[in-house]
């Protein structure tokens, strides 16, 4: 079992009271979209979230957090089935716009990035799934825990994970918010994560596109959306609500008029457009 020692490495656990102004900051405008791992992560034919693993290739981020993490960690330290079912479901709560806390991001044009859609955001991704939790298993409780937070919110959520036999029950809570009830549920870490193959690690996990939707549809988007309607986080059920990746392929399924009419509704669709339909402003 992977544990980390917790006077070593950084910690995602940080105190109830700290301060956003000592939070880590990560400036999401000096991410390096152009290197060589950006640019497969942008294809539009590759593996982009959790749910789109197969057999033969996991997500682009998931890949990446593991790797990483097989990296850090210590090699006296044995990686278990648990250890690799608990970063794929780190990976699907960045999907769904949690991050670390401790941990905040920004952007040049204004001091702390608030997402209008706390929502997919493959720079968010791209800068976290290098970033490993650590000091997150407690042999003496056999329990995981994540502090995170959702972009916008200022409340500390936390995902806990407590072994039991083969299976890990896991809440996700609001500890300080009494009116957001906490989310349970009980997976059979076996279903996910069969073995532990690190030289191939996809063929270690299997049914990820069901994990993906248990954890989405019943702990992470139910106590996501309570706390963007308490923090007036506007959430768009609209074309613009719907991230980068996502409106590009529809782009590609209209016909030129059709494009030209969507780039002209607002700045952001227009830099989509002009991105990914160049040939539309010719």
């Amino acid at each position: 079992m992977m544990e980390a020692d917790s006077n070593t490495g950084e910690s995602l656990s940080c105190s109830d009271s700290l301060s956003f102004s000592t939070f880590q900051s990560h400036n999401l405008d000096t991410v390096v979209e152009e290197n060589e791992d950006a640019r497969k992560a942008r294809n539009l034919k590759s593996e982009l979230l959790v749910e789109d693993s197969t057999k033969s290739q996991l997500s682009f981020y998931l890949d990446r957090l593991l790797q990483r993490f097989i990296h850090q960690c210590p090699d006296k330290l044995e990686i278990s089935q648990f250890d690799i079912l608990l970063m794929a479901m780190y990976c699907i709560s960045l999907e769904t716009g949690f991050i670390p806390w401790g941990h905040r991001v920004v952007e040049e044009d204004q001091q702390t990035f608030r997402a209008r859609y706390p929502s997919f955001d493959r720079r968010v991704l791209f800068t976290f799934s290098t970033l490993v939790p650590s000091n997150f298993y407690n042999r003496t409780s056999r329990s995981y825990r994540l502090n995170l937070y959702l972009q916008g919110s200022e409340h500390q959520c936390v995902l806990v994970g407590i072994r039991s036999g083969d299976f890990l029950c896991t809440t996700f809570s609001v500890p300080k918010r009494i009116d957001v009830s906490g989310r349970s549920i009980l997976l059979p870490v076996a279903r996910y994560v069969p073995v532990v193959n690190l030289p191939k690690l996809n063929l270690s996990c299997q049914n990820l596109k069901e994990l993906s939707a248990k954890l989405k549809n019943n702990i992470f988007l139910p106590i996501r959306d309570e706390l963007c309607i308490d923090a007036k986080i506007i959430m768009y059920p609209s074309l613009n609500g719907l991230p980068d990746e996502v409106v590009a392929i529809l782009l590609q399924y209209l016909d030129k008029k059709a494009a030209l009419r969507v780039a002209a509704s607002c700045s952001r669709l227009r830099t989509l457009a002009l991105h990914y339909r160049r040939q539309l402003f010719s």
